[in-house]
């Protein structure tokens, strides 16, 4: 609910384009459509299994070759989940998991907090945040800085979709998915009021038709009209 709420106060002032490259991961491109409310209602897949496979495939080669010795996978809650665990077992390096949890920045205030912190200690290992998708960066920099604080051997950032139009600070990302514009994107992992996470895909979607109705979208995902109970 704070991802979507975030979304619609900065969508409305940018259009969205697409680039071609990652950082030091070379993203792949996505074509997407405004988001705006002539948007059809029709969702657009960006993303589709076979295209999420391959970047998974992609990223758990470039990180098993750069950890042989193992590494601690760090997901975002909740948006993160089902891409770190198709993320764990494509890698052929020893791979252990844990998870944080924080507050959405609020608007000007640039202010966070941590809702849930690691069950493991970090020192002297390498250790990859794990994000569904980084925009302005801010929540990225701050978990960044945190983990740093605790002297792991090193600290890197993968995520599966990185939309650099909307960066506030300077991130880098290590290991990069696809680049994205400025459409509401929903599904694997990523949700509108808790809809639409366990979607392999990934799809724009029209903010205005899901701001009116969050299940909107059910009966072309779930073939079925019952309302989808939030999570």
């Amino acid at each position: 609910m704070a991802r979507a709420a975030r979304e619609r106060s900065e969508q409305e002032r940018e259009r969205h384009r697409c680039a071609a490259t990652g950082s030091h991961s070379s993203a792949i491109a996505l074509t997407t459509v405004p988001s705006d409310p002539s948007m059809p209602a029709e969702p657009r897949v960006l993303l589709t299994a076979e295209q999420i496979d391959a970047i998974v495939a992609r990223l758990a080669a470039e990180m098993s070759a750069r950890y042989p010795d193992g590494v601690v996978l760090i997901g975002v809650l909740r948006g993160s989940v089902p891409f770190l665990a198709d993320l764990a077992r494509a890698m052929t390096a020893p791979v252990s998991v844990d998870f944080m949890a924080i507050t959405p920045y609020t608007p000007g205030s640039g202010r966070v907090r941590l809702l849930k912190d690691l069950d493991l200690d970090i020192v002297g290992r390498d250790a990859v945040i794990v994000e569904d998708i980084v925009d302005t960066g801010l929540s990225t920099a701050f978990l960044r800085s945190e983990l740093q604080r605790r002297r792991p051997r090193s600290v890197a950032v993968c995520t599966l979709l990185d939309r650099r139009i909307r960066r506030v600070v300077p991130v880098e990302i290590d290991f990069a998915g696809a680049e994205v514009s400025d459409a509401f994107v929903i599904g694997f992992g990523l949700d509108h009021e808790g809809r639409y996470r366990n979607l392999r895909l990934v799809a724009a979607a029209n903010m205005e038709l899901l701001a009116d109705d969050p299940d909107a979208y059910v009966p072309v995902f779930y073939g079925s009209s019952t309302k989808a109970p939030p999570g």
